[in-house]
């Protein structure tokens, strides 16, 4: 059993990096995978909680045409500032807000969607965050929530962790696994059911993971992931170690330097 510790976002220089990399390479895919089973999106108002940097409030926002509006809500400011910049041709249909998930400013019963893609599980008060969602939903309205599956079935994450152990370097790995290891299905549910949500599903959904951009090859991923200043505290030699176990283990799995394998999110949907 892995205690967990304390994950962040940080600064701007995360927030950049996350951007530039992860968004391509993974959180776009399921971005556009929410879009497609999801619909319909047209004339419907939204809130993208725990927005990012914005890749699932851009992508509402191609769907929900000209009457359709968003409010992008996160409570970091460096995600924020990066979203705002991304959507720019919306800014009449999005109101960006730095919040927090426990308290929105928003009206009762004024929403057709809620979505929160790989958001959830950082919450520190989920229950509270749930009744928060079913407040500000309209009557039927629509909640979709996705959260990782544990590194296990996440592939890459499950190396990254996997390579750091072999070193002895657990309290790195253990922050790697904050996403991913602490939500079961079961934990996932329970509050949405607690809250009054109907029609309750959750379901596994899962792709290939593939490196997009300039970024061509699994090492130059992981040391752009939340735990890449730790990974760079690490002396010259023990990092040397990490590329070469971490590169090897990747290699077994694949002999394509841009496919990571298979990454596995649970997706909640329900209805107010």
């Amino acid at each position: 059993m892995y205690k967990k510790v304390e994950f962040s976002f940080g600064d701007y220089s995360i927030a950049k990096s996350y951007d530039k990399i992860l968004v391509p390479s993974l959180f776009q895919p399921w971005a556009n995978l929410l879009i497609e089973n999801n619909q319909p999106w047209m004339g419907n108002l939204v809130l993208d909680l725990a927005c990012g940097t914005g890749v699932v409030t851009k992508e509402i926002a191609n769907n929900v045409g000209p009457n359709g509006r968003i409010i992008a809500l996160d409570i970091n400011a460096a995600m924020l500032d990066i979203a705002k910049s991304k959507c720019k041709q919306w800014e009449n249909q999005i109101t960006f807000i730095e919040g927090s998930c426990e308290s929105l400013e928003i009206a009762d019963n004024s929403l057709d969607v809620v979505v929160c893609q790989q958001g959830f599980q950082f919450f520190p008060n989920k229950q509270v965050a749930t009744l928060e969602i079913y407040r500000v939903l309209k009557p039927g309205g629509r909640v979709i929530i996705s959260t990782w599956c544990p590194v296990s079935e996440c592939e890459i994450f499950g190396t990254i962790c996997e390579a750091l152990e072999t070193l002895n370097e657990n309290e790195i790995s253990q922050m790697m696994r904050v996403p991913f290891d602490f939500m079961t299905q079961r934990e996932l549910q329970e509050p949405f059911s607690s809250a009054g949500f109907s029609n309750i599903e959750v379901s596994k959904q899962e792709m290939d993971m593939h490196l997009v951009g300039e970024f061509d090859n699994v090492l130059k991923f992981a040391y752009a992931t939340p735990i890449a200043p730790k990974l760079k505290e690490l002396s010259v030699e023990k990092r040397e170690k990490f590329d070469k176990i971490f590169a090897a283990k990747m290699q077994l799995r694949s002999q394509d330097e841009r496919n990571c394998g298979k990454m596995v999110s649970n997706v909640l949907k329900a209805n107010k």
